[in-house]
This record gives structure tokens, C-alpha cells and sequence, in this order.
């Protein structure tokens, strides 16, 4: 596991070549593959060093710098769904920056998803959300398909598709409308147990309830945002663009949901609430 003082190798080409763990985001002991930390950068990495050519100017950190990063490899054995366990020969992390987007511009190593054979994940231009493709069968889809190695993918699409800043508010906002950020947690008995996260979702809506709460506590105590926490912990496709939902009117949205994001003030974070699809984090955006 990753905890204060862990040192842990810098695996992309934003410069920095190791880094030492200074903070675990979310008021967590360690943190484990897809977590969030803050790193200090102890090491540089030389723009000749072995296949790490093309270090950006743009990009590169320095010595002291710090980071936000997201942990994508861990020594300490971690126990999958089916029961095996995976372990590296390394610590490893990825450079984020304040939009919690990579700093570098690739990855050493080629990416693993957690996908089954010939599916990959692609990005829809028109929703500005990632999809899956099964390259064999032409065929596509919104959520992971059966055998995702759920906890491989929640990685990759922590360190490749998280979204940068939620964008800048319209010129005017629209008539009716109100543009709102959630955070999703399903369960089993949600409209649709599964997600980009989980191809099967078999927790109980009270073991959900447990995880949201936690959410809402790390939310409310000022250690990380709806937006820092919802593109690894949310549910929702929406976790692309840090959970937001964008501009929506009355009748465009669950009864439940909308009826507490109506009432909320802007930069206001709701109490859980509770749909078919799961239960949710409501922030008023505008």
C-alpha cells in the first residue's frame, strides 16, 4: 500500500522520475491502484534517460515540485473480484494536474484497460464521453462489457479520460435551467447494476450507502471536491467531465434528483439521494 513517505517511480514523461508520497487524498490511511496522493518530486528525469524520450518543456517538473498523482502500480498484493491477486515489482504513479488530467503526454508501457479481448475504449465527439468498441463485432456500448478486470480499468480511465476543467459557463444560462455535478454510486438493485467502473455491480444498496457517506464526509471536511472524487468514484459516465451533467430543465431528469437539485444554491452539496439508478451527490453548479 501507499502511504506518507512511499517512494514511487514516475511512469510518464512529464520529467519527474521518482516521487515521494506526501498526502493520500480523501482522508485515507494508504492508498491503493487508482487512488489519488500528493507527491513531492525527489528525482528528474533527463531528457535522454532509457524510453522516456520526448519529455515536453511544456510539461516538465522539477525537483520539489508538488503534484497531484494518481497510483497505477503497487508492490502490496491487491485481491481481485474472482479472487486472485495481482502484485508489481514497483511503486508507480502519474503526474496529474489541478484539472486531475495527465501532466505528460504519454505513458511507459503500453495501457492496460482490463477489457476483454477486441474491445477498447473510444471516445464518442458528439457527448464528449468514452465508449466501449469491440473491434471483431463493430458493436459498442456505454457500460463495460462481461469479464472487465473492473479494477484495470478504473486506472486506466483515471489516468486517460478523466476530464480536464468543467468548462467555463455559457454566455447566459439557459431559460428553466440549472447545471448541476453528481457523483453516482449504484447497487444491486439500481435500474441498471453495472458501470464504466464495474461490468457487475453486487454491493447492497446499504454497503453503497456506507461508500456515498464517506464521499459526503470527504467532501464536506474541504479534502477533495465532488469534482476531484467523481471521475474514479463515480458510477455515471458523466465521471469524464469530473460529474457534470451539464445544462437541464424540469422533466429531463429523475423526479427525485431533480427535485433536490432545483432547491440547491449554486457551489451548494446535497444530503444522499436516492433514485432507480442509485444514490447520488448532488453540487450546484449554476
Amino acid at each position: 500500500m501507499i502511504q506518507l513517505k512511499t517512494m514511487l517511480n514516475c511512469i510518464d514523461n512529464s520529467g519527474a522520475a521518482l516521487v515521494e508520497c506526501a498526502l493520500v487524498v480523501g482522508q485515507k490511511r494508504h492508498a491503493r491502484i487508482g487512488d489519488r496522493i500528493v507527491v513531492v518530486v525527489q528525482e528528474q528525469r533527463g531528457s535522454s534517460s532509457s524510453g522516456m524520450a520526448g519529455i515536453s518543456a511544456a510539461a516538465k517538473v522539477k525537483r520539489g515540485d508538488i503534484r497531484h498523482a494518481v497510483v497505477v502500480r503497487t508492490r502490496y498484493p491487491t485481491q481481485r473480484r474472482d479472487g486472485t491477486v495481482v502484485r508489481f515489482d514497483d511503486n508507480a504513479c502519474v503526474l496529474l494536474n489541478k484539472s486531475g488530467d495527465p501532466v505528460g503526454t504519454r505513458i511507459n508501457g503500453a495501457a492496460d484497460t482490463g477489457l476483454p479481448p477486441n474491445w477498447e475504449v473510444r471516445h464518442s465527439n458528439s457527448k464528449n464521453l468514452p465508449y466501449y468498441f469491440n473491434s471483431v463485432e463493430r458493436t459498442s456500448r456505454w457500460e463495460p462489457p462481461a469479464g472487465t478486470d473492473s479494477e484495470k480499468l478504473k486506472h486506466y480511465m483515471a489516468a486517460h479520460h478523466s476530464a480536464g476543467s468543467r468548462s467555463g459557463a455559457a454566455p447566459g444560462v439557459p431559460e428553466g435551467k440549472i447545471r448541476a455535478a453528481h457523483l453516482l454510486v449504484k447497487h444491486r438493485e439500481s435500474r441498471r447494476p453495472s458501470s464504466w467502473r464495474e461490468a457487475e455491480i453486487t454491493r447492497t444498496k446499504d454497503e453503497a450507502m456506507e461508500i456515498i457517506k464517506a464521499h459526503e464526509k470527504t467532501i464536506r471536511s474541504g479534502a477533495a471536491s465532488l469534482g476531484d472524487l467523481a471521475p474514479t468514484e463515480s458510477d455515471c459516465s458523466s465521471a469524464r467531465k469530473r460529474g457534470d451533467l451539464g445544462y437541464f430543465g424540469r422533466g429531463e431528469m429523475q423526479k427525485e434528483f431533480e427535485d433536490v437539485a432545483f432547491t440547491l444554491k449554486v457551489g451548494e452539496l446535497s444530503d444522499v439521494v436516492s433514485t432507480a439508478s442509485g444514490l447520488h451527490l448532488i453540487e450546484r453548479l449554476e
